[in-house]
């Protein structure tokens, strides 16, 4: 068959390199605001790895340790680091408010640190944890993405704690709760008479449990390893959802971290629980000016009465527990307690005790301040910092757990998505089926 010239020039010209656009050599321009959402994008991730990521580390070495090679102290303080570095990636951005703070109050611990001639970075990073979240909670300002956090958190704690508790001896098999805080120094050989497998020392409450006794001696810890953090999340959990009036699943939050506080046996967290929500109609009549005075009046109180009474500790009732941080307060000399010196005495069951020797009442005064005027872009956002206060300040009284990054990091981070949110514009502009996790999302029926 003969082929016509004409087909063979069509073909020639097919296979021939055709001309290539300069639009098809360069990359598309992207544009400032699809750039600006991948960069909130990113930002996102960050904060949720670092957040999700400080709630499960400690429970993740704890399967290293158990199964597969011995963890050091070291190694959960680079853990540590890299979720406040994360945390600090989300928290920086263009504004001034997030370094002169870090500065002020780097510049007094330095000057502490010299005064004292002490070493010890432990108080830079108890500071340096609510600082760093609650500015990447105020950039982001997102509540759906605070909303996931605590979404995924109570179930996972739930399912966790469960496993614990039907099969312990399995669930020891892969968790060493006792192994692991023997292996980075948290607790000494002798302090759990020589045993190396176990549950955190306050896994099994001695006495009859206060909240749901047919449940045992058993206080579940879940992801938490011991049961004082499991149920100070219960409380941050639940605070969360009594507050995001939006939340999807927000009744089955609330619940789920009832259900967390009550298989820790946490009498805190349940009371923490009933004090915020009794509370809640009345937040915004208590000015700032009053909680800035609070714990300052509650501190000479507590001082007084162990003056009086000469108070020398007392048993774990709550009575007993209060008692023990009016006997930890009178024994501190007055040189720690103005910063100018440090101590070997035991305050980790006293806030308040432990305040004041890692910072100093000048450094107390300085940060409870800053904590009180942080300044909010809504009414609303008060509520949920009424009830941040008055957590802390009733964890002040028994522990300085509040201190931990388990737990704060994603208290602070909520608390600066509360204060950094427009929550007063979300009813009048705001579209309802919004679903980006940018700063400007307020609390659309997300996640």
């Amino acid at each position: 068959m003969r082929v016509a010239p004409s087909d063979i020039a069509a073909r020639f010209a097919l296979s021939a390199p055709q001309p290539v656009s300069e639009a098809q050599i360069l990359p598309t321009a992207v544009s400032a605001q699809e750039e600006g959402k991948s960069y909130q994008r990113l930002l996102s991730i960050c904060a949720f790895c670092s957040i999700f990521g400080a709630l499960i580390f400690n429970f993740l070495l704890t399967y290293v340790n158990t199964r597969l090679f011995p963890v050091t102290a070291q190694m959960v303080i680079l853990c540590e680091l890299t979720l406040i570095s994360l945390a600090l990636f989300a928290a920086a951005g263009r504004g001034m408010g997030l370094y002169v703070v870090l500065g002020v109050f780097i510049s007094y611990m330095l000057f502490l640190m010299v005064v004292q001639g002490s070493s010890d970075p432990k108080p830079i990073r108890d500071a340096l944890i609510p600082i760093v979240f609650i500015f990447a909670g105020l950039r982001l300002a997102s509540p759906r993405l605070a909303n996931l956090l605590v979404i995924v958190a109570v179930p996972l704690t739930i399912a966790i704690g469960l496993f614990e508790y039907l099969d312990t001896d399995r669930y020891l098999d892969y968790f060493n709760v006792l192994g692991f805080y023997l292996a980075k120094g948290a607790v000494q050989l002798d302090e759990v008479f020589g045993q190396t497998r176990g549950l955190f020392i306050s896994g099994m409450r001695p006495e009859p449990r206060t909240i749901l006794p047919f449940l045992g001696q058993h206080r579940v810890s879940s992801i938490f390893l011991e049961p004082v953090s499991a149920g100070n999340f219960g409380a941050i959990a639940y605070a969360w959802a009594l507050f995001s009036t939006k939340m999807r699943f927000r009744y089955l939050v609330m619940a789920g971290a009832l259900a967390i506080v009550s298989f820790a046996d946490a009498r805190f967290g349940l009371l923490t629980c009933i004090v915020v929500t009794v509370g809640y109609p009345f937040y915004h009549m208590v000015p700032r000016q009053i909680w800035l005075l609070v714990p300052f009046i509650i501190l000479a109180a507590f001082v007084t009465f162990g003056i009086a009474t000469g108070a020398d500790g007392g048993d774990n009732g709550v009575a007993g527990r209060l008692s023990v941080t009016s006997a930890l307060l009178i024994k501190l000399p007055i040189n720690v307690v103005l910063g100018l010196e440090t101590t070997d005495q035991f305050v980790a069951d006293s806030g308040f005790a432990y305040t004041l020797t890692q910072f100093g009442i000048f450094g107390f005064i300085g940060l409870w301040a800053a904590f009180v005027f942080i300044p909010s872009k809504s009414r609303r956002g008060w509520i949920f910092h009424s009830m941040i206060i008055i957590y802390f300040l009733m964890l002040l009284l028994i522990s300085n757990s509040g201190y931990s990054i388990k737990t704060g990091a994603l208290m602070w981070f909520l608390l600066g998505t509360a204060l950094g949110t427009p929550y007063d514009d979300e009813n009048r502009d705001a579209p309802k089926a919004r679903r980006s996790l940018s700063p400007q999302d307020p609390d659309a029926t997300e996640t």
